[in-house]
């Protein structure tokens, strides 16, 4: 039977495609979908401007990595293999909830593209904005899906069609409610809904344009006037893994750990509401939402 899914190209001239996969997903752990949705981009062959992604690394982290490898502090062949590699970037718009049905629903957009210089897609970027994200661009052409997820035992992927791509659509109407109540307390609610314990990130928020944002290895997050969203890395993560998820807010320090390993303990740069901070794990990324106390704009993200 398979699902419905939708291609928008980064070009206005280019048709938007409603395109039908042929097979069911049922499964997040065995999701062939975003495993094809990947290698699309990787056959794409477009060449990235290996100069700005290494000044955007830089930026992004303060370290110099052309510097590190020209003095052997970095093999050459780990340089070009974190140049080249390939990875979808998945920007959850709608969060699964009791209030959308448990319907989620994604854009999928190739990683590097600034670096590859893509062009900016308008169409796409118009339509999130419409959900309650303003000012989010994307660059390069996209996909965007929807799956079901009860966050407990059913997750399965679900039709989205061209008549979904209209900003008048039902589904953007209740995405801008869900991104408008998060104030008054949603984001607590989904944590509980979802069955966790500890509060933790729900939605990715929208960061001012000005507003600094940054990169690692492992991470990466932005900010906007009353929240700072972390998305981590984590490519091997499924939906049974939250159980491997330990979160820890404090007023001013994060701590998260993923099945053993640490990847950030440390002080942050500003205050926080811990009973505010919520995290998720949907579509297989894990994102940290920490609620500002003071709406002031961090410098960085942790206080070294």
């Amino acid at each position: 039977m398979g699902f419905k899914y939708v291609f928008i190209p980064a070009s206005a001239s280019d048709d938007m495609q409603e395109l039908e996969y042929e097979s069911d997903i049922t499964s997040l752990e065995e999701d062939t979908f975003r495993t094809f949705v990947e290698k699309f981009f990787s056959a794409a062959g477009q060449s990235v401007d290996r100069s700005m992604l290494l000044q955007q690394l830089k930026e992004r982290t303060g370290v110099d990595i052309q510097e590190k490898a020209d003095k052997g502090e970095m093999p050459e062949d780990m340089l070009e293999k974190l140049l080249s590699s390939n990875s979808v970037e998945i920007f959850p718009v709608q969060l699964p909830t009791k209030d959308t049905s448990f319907h989620g629903v994604s854009v999928y957009l190739d990683d590097k593209g600034v670096a590859k210089n893509l062009e900016d897609n308008f169409r796409v970027s118009g339509l999130v904005q419409a959900c309650g994200y303003p000012g989010q661009t994307f660059k390069g052409d996209v996909f965007l899906g929807r799956i079901f997820d009860d966050t407990e035992d059913e997750w399965r992927r679900l039709d989205f069609t061209l008549k979904d791509c209209c900003t008048d659509a039902s589904w953007v109407e209740v995405t801008k409610m869900q991104r408008a109540n998060r104030k008054q307390g949603d984001l607590q609610n989904m944590a509980n809904s979802i069955g966790m314990n500890n509060p933790a990130r729900i939605e990715p928020s929208m960061m001012q344009d000005a507003a600094p944002e940054g990169e690692t290895a492992d991470y990466s997050w932005k900010q906007s006037e009353d929240e700072v969203e972390v998305t981590f890395k984590k490519d091997d993560l499924q939906k049974g893994d939250k159980r491997y998820v330990k979160v820890a807010f404090g007023r001013k320090r994060l701590k998260v750990e993923v099945k053993d390993q640490v990847i950030i303990d440390s002080p942050l740069a500003g205050n926080t509401t811990a009973d505010e901070c919520t995290w998720t794990l949907s579509d297989g990324v894990l994102q940290v939402t920490l609620a500002k106390a003071d709406g002031e704009t961090w410098p960085h993200l942790l206080d070294a």
